[in-house]
């Protein structure tokens, strides 16, 4: 599998950032998580990678997203 470059790794966990900032919660694996832990944990990926899903609220508005490792087997 291929590692994420830093410059991807980066645009990540800014992009995370702004959902934070914004009240949306972060998930990785089940777990509440940070911007950081996740950019980090999509970038040592080797075996497989991250899937990201979108939970909305009723209205439509994002309230969490949520990285699940999945493999590629």
């Amino acid at each position: 599998m291929k590692k994420k470059n830093k410059k991807e790794t980066c645009a990540l966990r800014s992009e995370l950032e702004i959902y934070r900032r914004q009240g949306v919660e972060l998930r990785l694996d089940g777990q509440p998580s940070t911007p950081k832990s996740i950019s980090k944990a999509c970038f040592i990926a080797e075996e497989g990678t991250y899937m990201r899903d979108y939970i909305r609220n009723e209205s439509g508005e994002v309230e969490c997203i949520q990285f699940d490792y999945v493999t590629n087997r």
